[in-house]
């Protein structure tokens, strides 16, 4: 799955080849755990914090269908990070993934730069997108200082 991102993540122009960085983090989070740093954001245990003040670089998060990579390296000074999507029914077939790259603002609104799948709905993809960014904005909260 890693590979087919990393290859939609060089198809799509962008300048971010994971392989590039050795410095990437990967971290896989099981359901309950990722449930946890969700309900912890929603009851304010977790406050949410600026994502300029997240500590990582660059990171894959991995939880449930969905993977992210997530880099600071942007060219955009509006952005804070770049973020490459894979989601789908089964990681391990690429028919089914869907693959999407958005940036982030400080504050965590996404703004759509490629899109490629199956999916033609764009109310669903921005679901699918918004639903994604719940547990990486709490993530990303949770390891900030």
């Amino acid at each position: 799955m890693l590979k087919e991102l990393n290859e939609y993540i060089i198809e799509s122009g962008a300048c971010n080849d994971i392989s590039q960085y050795e410095d990437t983090k990967y971290i896989q989070l099981p359901d309950e755990h990722r449930q946890n740093i969700v309900d912890a954001m929603n009851n304010g245990e977790v406050p949410t914090r600026k994502a300029s003040e997240c500590p990582a670089k660059r990171l894959l998060l991995h939880f449930a269908k969905t993977m992210l990579f997530v880099n600071s390296d942007t060219i955009d000074n509006d952005v804070v990070y770049d973020v490459y999507l894979a989601q789908g029914s089964n990681l391990d077939e690429d028919n089914d993934i869907i693959y999407t790259s958005f940036s982030l603002d400080n504050d965590y609104q996404p703004k759509l730069i490629s899109h490629s799948g199956s999916q033609a709905d764009d109310k669903q993809l921005w679901e699918d997108i918004h639903t994604a960014m719940l547990t990486l904005r709490g993530f990303m909260s949770a390891i900030s200082e």
